[in-house]
């Protein structure tokens, strides 16, 4: 199966005073974890998090799944206030 892996920088959304927790990480993880029940072979590896601030995850999906797995990413950040954005060059490791 050919795949295709993305990198993001999760963040609470600016204009969500609050998502359902705290910390915008625990929002974060709960939208991949959404995320990745929504598609056989979806994965999101955490690469970092930051203060409970800032979550960097690469997701992973097969490229069939292609405009749906970002659409259905973009809809389970959005119900729990969390902003993502691409991110580019990701130390390895």
């Amino acid at each position: 199966m050919r795949t295709r892996s993305e990198t993001f920088k999760f963040t609470r959304a600016r204009k969500t005073a609050q998502g359902r927790f705290a910390h915008a990480n625990t929002d974060a993880l709960g939208a991949l974890q959404l995320w990745t029940a929504l598609g056989m072979g979806r994965v999101g590896e955490i690469l970092s998090a930051q203060e409970n601030e800032c979550l960097v995850v690469r997701v992973t999906y097969p490229l069939q799944q292609g405009m749906l797995a970002t659409s259905e990413l973009h809809q389970c950040c959005m119900s729990r206030g969390i902003a993502r954005e691409a991110v580019e060059d990701w130390p390895a490791g």
